[in-house]
């Protein structure tokens, strides 16, 4: 009997690793910014030097292979510093795939400019250079690609079309810190990579964002985006000297990085590549196992992802595998076998509850003519129903954990297998 209806889990009594992860070195750097009288980039330097939040953008660009690195609040206010500093507003057009969190069509909201939703490819969920193509408008001013969960967009195809006609590429690469492409970090393929902090993320902070770019006036046009018209000195302030200077270039808003936030950050970048390799060998084992099961794959990677970052493990199955249990269904019963989340991709954009623009009337005003209703993604609507995810946290731990998670499957799959159907004749691929 499944632990859903009852029966005994497969996982009892034992805990997945947690996360965030931090340690005694974490807490110092935290109370090293706590105690530095200086919580803030605008507050004055009681001692001295860069701010925690400059060396931050500076120590994360160089991770990236970036010229230029701008910290910020929320990955949600990179996106919006990247589309103004691009110059997008009233008028103009940007593409966003129907497949990703809330952030990227509302942040071309806010800066005046209407959100046009694309499908996606069905297997890796995100946005393919073909689908761009076919929406590209005389008011297309840019493209967001998203690298999702654990693979990653067609970048170079991406680029390139970019590159032919003209429109911005921005990458969002808050579900891909670290991931590479054919040695080359995502993120400096397009114009500008922005990037999300929060708790969950692979590089986690709670609450926090970031933006690289290899151009130095959209640098110092982010600078002043995220710091109300502020840039930094040219060098480190002195004792009691402010690091910010009133350039007032372009007007901008608060979107800055508390100091607290970029201690932790400092503290947290230099394990980022050993969690990625421990999560490879994780992944590697739990595809081997995935093969072995008819009906059952990994999200696929395309060969010049040369180092992978896992935000959310994807595993797919075809129509049948589990009967006629919707993927909630399936979801719920792994859960309940595992003691840890697992969950389907949430809502394509065109059936969101998160993206309702009529419920402002500013960007109601952007939206009208824009209803998606009539339109279809099957692309994107079928990743959603046959795809269950794993946060990258499971693939911290022990072998034995890939163990439960493959048998949790096995016996998810048997119980919703349909009645008189031989092991064999479950899945027609």
């Amino acid at each position: 009997m499944l632990a859903v209806e009852g029966g005994a889990p497969i996982r009892a009594g034992r805990a997945w690793p947690v996360w965030p992860q931090y340690d005694a070195g974490t807490e110092r750097e935290l109370l090293a910014a706590l105690r530095s009288s200086r919580w803030s980039v605008s507050w004055y330097a009681p001692a001295g030097g860069k701010s925690r939040e400059r060396r931050f953008a500076a120590e994360f660009a160089r991770y990236t292979g970036a010229a230029y690195g701008v910290s910020v609040d929320h990955g949600s206010s990179a996106l919006v510093i990247a589309l103004e500093a691009l110059g997008v507003g009233p008028g103009d057009e940007v593409i966003v795939p129907a497949l990703t969190w809330v952030a990227p069509a509302t942040a071309v909201l806010r800066v005046g400019a209407l959100p046009v939703l694309v499908d996606v490819d069905r297997g890796t969920g995100c946005v393919t250079a073909d689908h761009v193509r076919g929406a590209l408008s005389e008011r297309t001013r840019a493209v967001i690609a998203v690298h999702l969960a654990c693979t990653a967009a067609r970048v170079d195809e991406l680029a390139a079309l970019a590159g032919e006609t003209g429109v911005a590429l921005i990458e969002d690469c808050s579900q891909a810190h670290g991931t590479r492409w054919n040695g080359r970090a995502l993120g400096t393929f397009g114009d500008i990579g922005v990037f999300s902090l929060g708790a969950a993320k692979t590089l986690a902070a709670g609450e926090a964002g970031a933006a690289v770019t290899d151009d130095p006036a959209l640098y110092r046009r982010m600078l002043m985006l995220r710091a109300d018209s502020r840039g930094y000195l040219a060098d480190a302030p002195r004792p009691g000297e402010y690091e910010l200077v009133e350039d007032c270039e372009i007007m901008g808003g608060n979107y800055c990085m508390s100091e607290l936030t970029a201690g932790v950050l400092l503290d947290q970048l230099p394990r980022l590549d050993a969690q990625h390799a421990h999560r490879a060998v994780r992944a590697g084992e739990l595809e081997a196992g995935l093969a072995a099961r008819p009906g059952l794959s990994a999200i696929p990677v395309p060969a010049q992802v040369d180092r992978r970052a896992v935000y959310e493990y994807g595993i797919r199955f075809e129509p049948g595998v589990f009967g006629a249990a919707p993927v909630e269904r399936v979801a719920a019963a792994l859960t309940a076998e595992l003691g840890t989340k697992v969950y389907p991709p949430r809502p394509p954009l065109h059936r969101s509850a998160l993206l309702r623009p009529r419920t402002k009337a500013r960007f109601a005003r952007i939206w009208d003519g824009a209803d998606t209703s009539e339109r279809t993604f099957a692309g994107a609507d079928h990743y959603r129903e046959h795809t269950l995810l794993l946060h990258h946290s499971v693939l911290l731990g022990e072998r034995g954990d890939i163990d439960d998670l493959l048998a949790a499957l096995d016996k998810v799959r048997a119980a919703y297998r349909p009645r008189g159907a031989a092991p064999e004749q479950e899945v027609a691929v």
